[in-house]
């Protein structure tokens, strides 16, 4: 039988340690978790509660632009934008690539383990799939190879960095699923505009933060943005909100703001406007359509223009709504202004003839001509004719002061306040500094300024009665109790003074079929350095329709024309498209049958039907 061999007293001292030093590991481990879940409880679930949870703004949506009818000009639309922690990242970054350099040394050596290849090649895989995502994001935000690192590292002591802004759900939740650290979005609303470029400068346009910059976007601000609010969330390990914890600040949506433009006429008059800018090689153009009874502007219209749909081609110098930023003499747009004054201040009656021989005034060394002596004229026909010596007399016959006060009430030299951003005021000094030269120079819109909505503004009596209303943007629900400026009597006398231009004078390519059409044309010289330049002019037209009952005022100016070189030959066209097209739209019967009936005579006579 064979003994057992004896246990070493050396082996049972070790293995007595061992198990001693086990059951202290042990103690101490539970000690220690006794101690956290009974004394730290509330230190600890409150440090949780600091990584888990999160106040998050919940972004209000932006209130509406519509037309008049409702339809709308600006809307807002949910979006995405992508943002990353690069401290996070280019930690998780490195310890990747550590792993993988570890990995790397560990399989060089001869007789590295089986396990020691496998954690190499699960460190290889590791990092190939962080790299994969890097560019991954790269492609679906269209950057250039390995940009994103770069621009990560140049930013590696931020805790928030945007890499995408006004991106679609789609993209964002394709980078998401890439799950790499550092990586989270947050929810945004992004403009859009339907009519795009045809009113851009009037709704205008809003930054990358919604913050309205230009138009009614930034005048009507406040009322459109409304107010962000907050709540506290949980988030996971991914930054995904998976529960809502309390709501700190109720977000306010912003309101919507109904504009008085008509988006019918709105596409009408720009894309007319943009037709014969561009065929007549002009510089720029403006339009503004008034309801010359309530004051509310139908269609605003400038070229250049601009997209605002279309960031990434937008240029600055192409937001300026001229037709209300832009102040210019007005030439002889004026004169029936200058007319209306005189009739007003009683200088002069309707039936008055004015000498206008031998077709010049002097004025020391300034002279004031006409193409020809026009001898002795009529009101109207001075009109026609547009006889700046005609205009000078009439405007020396009256009492500066008396000019002077009907200008400004007429809305010069004063900021129109209709609700848009940049409005200027234009220039009209003071009467006690008028000289000669200046009284007669008024009389035909030179030596003071205005804009085109100034302008339009001020032509709007003539349509009203005399009664001058305030110039709106925004629709009105009821019409304004407006300013009595001149008496119907003198207001009519004028419009059919008018009308002798669109019939036989400068302005007969404003005429429009079926109605009677009381305007006037204007050609300015721009002062530019100090002087006149004969070879860079502004013309325009301005008119009222129908005249027999009076509802519309629409404003045309091209900016230096290469072809044509007169109000009558570049802006009336525009005119006659654009107040036919609009009377159409709001259904206002023709006041001129005989036309009407003899145009379609002359169609049936073409032969064509």
């Amino acid at each position: 039988m064979r003994r057992r061999k004896a246990t070493s007293p050396i082996f049972q001292g070790r293995r007595l340690f061992l198990m001693l030093a086990l059951i202290s590991v042990i103690g101490v481990l539970m000690l220690r978790a006794i101690w956290l879940e009974i004394f730290q409880q509330e230190m600890l679930q409150e440090k949780a509660g600091q990584r888990q949870t999160r106040v998050i703004s919940i972004p209000a949506y932006r209130g509406m632009i519509v037309d008049r009818n409702g339809e709308p000009m600006a809307v807002s639309s949910p979006v995405k934008s992508l943002y990353s922690n690069p401290v996070m990242l280019l930690s998780a970054y490195r310890q990747l690539n550590d792993a993988h350099e570890a990995a790397q040394q560990q399989v060089s050596v001869a007789k590295a383990s089986a396990q020691q290849r496998v954690n190499s090649q699960l460190a290889n895989e590791r990092l190939a799939t962080f790299n994969q995502g890097l560019a991954d994001i790269e492609q679906a935000l269209q950057m250039e190879p390995d940009a994103l690192l770069a621009r990560i590292r140049a930013n590696q002591e931020s805790s928030f960095l945007y890499l995408g802004r006004h991106l679609s759900p789609e993209v964002v939740d394709d980078i998401l699923d890439l799950e790499l650290p550092g990586i989270a979005s947050k929810s945004e609303y992004r403009r859009f505009y339907p009519l795009a470029e045809t009113s851009g400068h009037v709704v205008g346009l809003t930054d990358i933060d919604g913050k309205g910059i230009e138009g009614v976007e930034k005048a009507m601000d406040m009322h459109l943005a409304g107010r962000n609010g907050r709540k506290r969330v949980v988030l996971d390990g991914r930054r995904h909100i998976i529960e809502d914890i309390e709501s700190i600040e109720d977000m306010v949506p912003g309101q919507a703001a109904r504009l008085s433009i008509d988006r019918r006429i709105q596409y009408i008059a720009y894309k007319a406007l943009k037709t014969q800018v561009y065929k007549l090689k002009a510089q720029a153009g403006s339009l503004v359509v008034m309801d010359a009874h309530n004051g509310e502007i139908l269609a605003m219209a400038n070229l250049p223009s601009f997209n605002p749909n279309n960031r990434k081609t937008l240029e600055a110098r192409r937001y300026r709504n001229r037709a209300v930023t832009d102040k210019f003499e007005p030439g002889s747009t004026m004169k029936p202004l200058t007319i209306a004054a005189a009739l007003e201040s009683r200088a002069i009656g309707p039936d008055v003839q004015i000498n206008t021989s031998p077709g010049l005034i002097k004025f020391g060394k300034y002279t004031v001509r006409d193409p020809k002596d026009y001898g002795a004229v009529s009101l109207s026909t001075l009109l026609a004719k547009s006889s700046n010596v005609g205009a000078s007399r009439v405007a020396l016959l009256m009492n500066p002061r008396a000019h002077w006060m009907f200008l400004n009430r007429v809305g010069f030299g004063r900021v129109p306040d209709a609700g848009l951003s940049g409005e200027t005021q234009g220039l009209l000094g003071n009467y006690s500094e008028w000289g000669k030269v200046d009284r007669a120079s008024h009389g035909y819109g030179y030596g003071l300024s205005t804009s085109l909505l100034q302008l339009t503004h001020a032509y709007a009596p003539f349509a009203a009665g005399g009664r001058f209303m305030p110039v709106t943007i925004y629709k009105r629900d009821t019409p304004p109790r407006g300013q009595q400026v001149m008496t119907p009597d003198n207001a009519r006398a004028v419009l059919k003074m008018m009308e002798s231009v669109v019939r036989a004078g400068t302005g007969k390519r404003a005429i429009v079929d079926g109605y009677r059409v009381a305007g006037k044309t204007g050609t300015a010289y721009k002062y530019i350095r100090g002087k006149y330049r004969k070879d860079k002019f502004l013309t325009s037209f301005i008119g009222v329709a129908p005249a027999s009952r009076p509802r519309l005022v629409v404003a045309v100016q091209i900016d230096e024309p290469k072809i044509d070189d007169s109000g009558g030959r570049a802006a009336a066209p525009v005119f006659a498209k654009v107040m036919a097209e609009s009377l159409r739209l709001l259904d206002i019967p023709p006041d001129d049958l005989p036309r009407l009936q003899q145009a379609d005579v002359e169609q049936d006579d073409g032969g064509e039907t």
